[in-house]
């Protein structure tokens, strides 16, 4: 996504079966912002003081109970929520690959689960707004 002064939101996922194994944190932080000169200005933190304390704890436990090396939950898409309630979603409910980012938007991050955050893109702190209850433990 291109920010008005040049810089880029840039969301690192791909779900094809052939995509890199990627470490934990960065799977689980795949947003970021450049700069014109392509330096990362932030990676994206997440904000989940929605969730009860240890949410992301438990996630990880029952993720390596299952012998994985802990919960894998990148960010899969943008979604831009523009001033008058429109998105930039297609007729076809698609989503562009590139777009651009416009004074007074909202920047939803769509998480490869079930769970919806806001993106800041000044900070990059992604406010996780998922509603609860989710998913009964």
């Amino acid at each position: 996504m291109w920010m008005s002064n040049g810089d880029q939101l840039v969301l690192m996922y791909c779900k094809t079966g052939d995509e890199p194994q990627l470490e934990l944190h960065t799977i689980n932080h795949n947003v970021y912002r450049l700069n014109t000169q392509g330096d990362i200005v932030w990676q994206v933190q997440r904000d989940d003081s929605n969730h009860p304390p240890g949410w992301w704890d438990e996630l990880h436990r029952q993720a390596r109970a299952e012998g994985l090396d802990g919960a894998r939950e990148p960010f899969a898409e943008f979604l831009i929520e523009y001033a008058d309630g429109s998105n930039n979603k297609t007729p076809m409910e698609t989503l562009p690959l590139i777009d651009m980012w416009v004074p007074g938007c909202r920047i939803w991050l769509r998480g490869s689960a079930y769970q919806q955050y806001t993106l800041d893109p000044d900070t990059g702190i992604a406010k996780n707004v998922t509603k609860w209850p989710v998913r009964p433990w």
